[in-house]
C-alpha cells in the first residue's frame, strides 16, 4: 500500500503502462479504487495503491475522504488469514516404522510357492501370491486404525519433546511463583527448546529437499503450508458414484461405423517385416524394472511398492515366472485390471462432475508387467520407423521442446520467406479414454503384430472397471468399454501408434505431441485465402477421420492465429479473412496462443511469454522465501535449481531473439534468486556470489542451450535430429564444420538457427568431447566471464 506517484486513472501513458507491466509481471493484483488524490487545480488522480498476491484473500478494501490532514484519501485492506484447521480423518494402514527388516525376510524365505507355480491360470496365480504376501505382512506390518486429529509434525524428536516438557514445568513452576529466578529459568528453557526445534526443522527440511526430484520437492513443500494446496471435500459437493459415472461414460462409436473402419483398416498395405513376438524377461531385467518404478499408491490389491521392495530378492523368481507366464498364455490378469481413480479438481468450488478430472492408481506389479510389455514394444516399433518422424510424444529423445523447435523454425522460415502462417491447434477431448479397444487391436495387427501378442494386448485392454476413491470412501465399480488405462505405462505408446494413421493424409505441415495436434501452412499476404482453404479441407479431413476412429474434437477449445513480422500482421489487418471452420464451428483468430507450455503471439515478440515466466518465478521464490532462515546457501541453490531453472529454461531455444529489454528482465529475475541464496539485499552486486555459484548471466545460458540439440543430433544421432540438423540451413561440410547455405537471412543468425555458425568458432578440444561436451563448454564460458570481470 502506498502513493506510487503514477495517475491510473489514464493507463495509456508511458509511465501507468510500465507500472502495470511490471506489477503484473511479479504476478501481483492491483485492487479497484476511485481518484485517490484530489486537486484545486487539475483533475483528481489516483495515486494510491493497494497491491496483493492473494485477492481471494481480501475481505475488504477501500478509501476515506480526509480533507483535515491530506489531499491523499486514506486507504485500508482487511485480509483474512486464519488458516483452515483440517477435518480429523481415520484411516487404516500398515504401519512399517517398527518393521524387523530382518525378521520379515527370513520368513520370507520360508514360503512355499508351489501353489501359485502349479495354478493353471495368472489369475489363480495372482491371488495365491497376494495372499502370500498379504498373510506375511499381517504378521510383521499389521494393518492399524489411525487417526489424524493435525498434519504430522515429523521433525518432533525425543530430545524436542523433553526439551518442551523443561519448558512447560518451567514456566509452570513460575506462575505458581513469579519471581525473578524462575522467570530467568523459564526464559533459559524456553530458548533452548526454541534453538532445538529450529535445529530440528532445518534438518528435517535439509533431509527431505536435498536428494528429491523437483515434484516431490513440491508435494514435500504443500506439507509446510507452502504453494497451492488442493481442498478436496467433494463428498460435500457430489456423490463418488456420480463423478465415476461421468469417468466411464462417453459416446460409444456405432458398431457399422467401427466395422467399415476395421475393413478399411484390413484393406490398407501392411510393412514388409518380421512379425512381433513377446520373447521371455530376465530375471535381472524384472529386478531392474521394479526399481526404477518410484510410486508408492497402493492399488486394488493392497500391495505397495515398499511390501514388494523389503522381500524382493526372495519373490523375485515368483514375480518373474507369473510375468512370463502372462505373456506366454497372452492373458493380463483380471485383479490388475481393476483401478481405483483419484478425482482432481479444475476449478476451485467444483459443482458438476466434469469440474474433475481422473488420475488412476493401478496395482504396482502390474505396472512391473506394462514396462516389461512396453520396453519390447518400443523398440519394435522404433527399429521399423512405424511411427511418424514428427511425433515427438512419450519418445526417446524426444520432447516437448523438440517439437516446438521444429514448428517455431518452420515459422521463422516463412517469416524470412516474407510469408505468413496459419497455425491451427487441435483440441483433442478426453482423447485417451474415448479409443475403440477393436479399432487399436485392428491398428495393432497393421503395425505386425503377432495374432498371440494380438491376445495379450486384447486381453489388457478389455475387462477393465474402476472405482472412484477419497480417503477410505469409494464409489461402486463400473466397467469400462473403451480407452487405454490412465496412468497406465503402455498407455501412451498405444494412443501413439492408434493416432498416427491421422497424419497420412494431411495437405498441411504438421507435428504431434501424443494428442496435441499442430497444423500450419504458409502464403504470402496476397494468397493467405489459400492457406486458409487447405486448413480449412485438413480440419474438415480431421473431422471426418474422427468420426470414423471414434476420437472427439472440442472446437471451442482449438485455437488458430496467423504469425509473420509486424509488417506483415499490419498488412493483415487490411486483407478480408475467411474464417477457419471446425465441423460449422468457426475457430476465433487469436492475437496469442499456448502450445505445449509455450506463449506464441502473432509477430513472435515473446512478450507474453517473458511476462508469464517472470510472474511464475516471482511466484516460485515468493513460496520458499520463509525458509530463507532455515536454509544453508548451498541447499537454497538447490532449491532455485530444481524449482525456478526449469521455468526459466523451458523452451528458451525456441525463442532465442529476445530483445534486450526482456533479456533484461530474465537477469533480473536470476539475480533475485542469487539474493535469495545469499540473503542480499535489493541493490547489492551478484556477479561475485553468480561466479562463487559457477552459473552463467541469462544471455550465455541461453548460448549454452542452443548448443545441445545440435550437438547431440551430431554425436548421438536420435530420431528428432532429422528435423533438427533440416532446421539449421547448415550443411555438415566436415564432422566438427558447418558450412553456411548461401541463402540464409542475417535476421535468423540471431535466433536458434545461428547455432551451428557459433559452433564453428569452438576450439576444436571441446568439439571432439562427446559426454562431458556441456560442462566443457559450461566451464570456457565461466572463465571467459571471469577474464572480463578482472579488467
Amino acid at each position: 500500500m502506498g502513493d506510487f506517484n503514477t495517475d491510473l486513472l489514464t493507463p495509456h501513458s508511458s509511465r501507468s503502462s510500465k507500472l502495470l507491466h511490471i506489477v503484473e509481471s511479479v504476478s501481483l493484483h492491483i485492487l479497484p479504487l476511485q481518484a485517490t488524490h484530489h486537486n484545486i487545480d487539475v483533475e483528481d488522480t489516483w495515486l494510491d495503491l493497494i497491491l496483493t498476491s492473494a485477492p481471494s484473500l481480501v475481505f475488504s478494501h477501500g478509501q476515506h475522504f480526509a480533507p483535515v490532514f491530506s489531499y491523499h484519501d486514506l486507504i485500508f485492506i482487511s485480509y483474512v488469514l486464519k488458516p483452515p484447521k483440517p477435518p480429523a480423518k481415520t484411516l487404516h494402514m500398515r504401519c512399517f516404522g517398527r518393521l524387523n527388516v530382518e525378521k520379515l525376510c527370513m520368513d520370507a524365505s520360508k514360503i512355499n510357492w508351489n501353489s501359485v507355480v502349479s495354478a493353471s491360470t495368472v489369475d489363480e496365480k495372482i491371488e495365491a501370491l497376494n495372499e502370500a504376501i498379504l498373510r506375511l505382512y499381517d504378521v510383521h506390518a499389521p494393518i492399524k486404525k489411525v487417526k489424524l486429529k493435525r498434519p504430522p509434525a515429523p521433525w518432533m524428536t525425543i530430545g524436542v519433546r523433553i526439551a518442551m516438557r523443561r519448558r512447560d514445568r518451567a514456566f509452570g513452576k513460575f506462575r505458581k511463583d513469579r519471581c525473578d529466578e524462575n522467570w530467568t529459568l523459564y526464559k533459559v528453557a524456553r530458548n533452548r527448546c526454541n534453538q532445538m526445534i529450529r535445529n530440528a526443522k532445518r534438518r528435517f527440511i535439509l533431509s527431505n529437499i536435498s536428494s528429491s526430484s523437483p515434484a516431490n520437492i513440491w508435494k514435500f513443500l504443500g506439507t509446510l503450508g507452502i504453494g497451492k494446496r488442493q481442498r478436496c471435500e467433494f463428498q460435500k459437493t457430489i456423490g463418488l458414484d456420480d463423478i465415476n459415472f461421468h469417468f466411464v461414460s462417453n459416446s460409444p462409436l456405432e458398431h457399422q461405423t467401427k466395422r467399415l473402419t476395421i475393413e478399411h483398416l484390413m484393406g490398407l498395405p501392411r510393412p514388409d517385416i518380421d512379425l512381433f513376438q513377446f520373447s521371455p524377461v530376465a530375471m535381472d531385467e524384472i529386478k531392474k524394472t521394479i526399481l526404477s518404478i518410484k510410486s508408492n499408491a497402493v492399488g486394488c490389491d493392497n500391495i505397495s511398492r515398499r511390501m514388494i521392495i523389503f522381500i524382493l530378492d526372495h519373490i523375485l523368481p515368483v514375480i518373474s515366472h507369473i510375468i512370463n507366464f502372462s505373456l506366454d498364455s497372452g492373458d493380463f490378469p483380471s485383479l490388475w485390471r481393476k483401478a481405483y481413480v483419484i478425482p482432481l479438481q479444475k476449478i476451485t468450488n467444483p459443482t458438476l462432475p466434469n469440474h474433475f478430472r481422473p488420475i488412476s492408481i493401478l496395482p504396482f506389479l502390474s505396472k512391473v508387467l506394462e514396462a516389461c510389455v512396453h520396453k519390447q514394444l518400443s523398440q519394435f516399433i522404433s527399429c521399423h520407423n512405424l511411427l511418424s518422424p514428427l511425433q515427438s510424444g512419450f519418445r526417446p529423445g524426444h520432447s516437448t521442446v523438440s517439437a516446438l523447435l521444429k514448428v517455431t523454425g518452420d515459422i521463422r522460415a516463412g517469416i524470412e520467406d516474407t510469408k505468413v502462417t496459419v497455425l491451427v491447434l487441435v483440441d483433442f477431448s478426453n482423447a485417451f479414454n474415448t479409443i475403440s479397444h477393436d479399432l487399436l487391436i485392428s491398428i495393432l495387427s497393421l503395425s505386425m503384430v503377432s495374432p498371440e501378442s494380438l491376445d495379450w494386448f486384447s486381453s489388457y485392454l478389455r475387462g477393465r472397471q474402476q472405482s472412484v476413491r477419497i480417503d477410505e470412501l469409494s464409489s461402486s465399480w463400473l466397467d469400462l468399454h473403451a480407452g487405454v488405462p490412465q496412468g497406465g505405462i503402455l498407455s501412451p505408446l498405444l494412443f501413439s501408434i492408434f493416432i498416427n494413421l491421422i497424419t497420412q493424409d494431411l495437405q498441411s505441415a504438421y507435428h504431434l505431441y501424443a494428442d496435441d495436434l499442430q497444423l500450419y501452412t504458409q502464403a504470402s499476404i496476397d494468397n493467405i485465402s489459400t492457406a486458409v482453404d487447405i486448413i480449412n479441407r485438413d480440419l474438415e479431413y480431421i473431422k471426418n477421420w474422427s468420426d470414423r476412429f471414434g476420437l472427439i474434437v472440442n472446437p471451442s477449445k482449438c485455437q488458430a492465429i496467423i504469425i509473420g513480422s509486424r509488417r506483415m500482421i499490419r498488412r493483415l489487418k487490411t486483407v478480408a479473412l475467411p474464417p477457419i471452420f471446425f465441423n460449422s464451428t468457426e475457430i476465433q483468430l487469436c492475437s496469442t496462443v499456448k502450445d505445449l507450455g509455450l506463449l506464441i503471439d502473432s509477430s513472435l515478440s515473446w512478450k507474453e511469454q517473458a511476462t508469464t515466466v517472470s510472474q511464475k518465478v516471482t511466484g516460485t521464490l515468493r513460496s520458499i522465501y520463509r525458509l530463507k532462515n532455515f536454509l544453508p546457501s548451498a541447499i537454497k541453490a538447490m532449491l532455485v535449481q530444481s524449482l525456478i531453472f526449469p521455468l526459466i529454461d523451458y523452451g528458451d531455444v525456441c525463442y532465442f531473439d529476445l530483445n534486450a529489454d526482456l533479456l533484461n528482465k530474465y537477469d533480473r529475475l536470476l539475480n533475485n534468486c542469487i539474493r535469495f541464496i545469499f540473503n542480499l539485499r535489493k541493490y547489492d552486486h551478484v556477479s561475485t556470489y553468480r561466479s562463487q555459484l559457477k552459473w552463467l548471466p541469462i544471455r550465455q545460458r541461453r548460448s549454452l542451450h542452443s548448443f545441445i540439440p545440435y550437438f547431440k543430433s551430431l554425436k548421438i544421432l536420435t530420431l528428432p535430429s532429422l528435423y533438427i540438423l533440416e532446421m539449421a540451413m547448415f550443411v555438415k561440410k566436415h564432422p566438427f564444420i558447418f558450412q553456411k547455405i548461401s541463402h540464409i537471412r542475417k535476421n535468423l543468425i540471431r535466433t536458434f538457427f545461428g547455432a551451428p555458425q557459433i559452433y564453428n568458432k569452438l576450439p576444436h578440444p571441446i568439439k571432439m568431447t562427446l559426454f562431458k561436451f556441456k560442462k566443457v563448454l559450461k566451464g570456457l564460458l565461466i572463465t571467459h566471464i571471469n577474464r572480463q570481470m578482472l579488467l
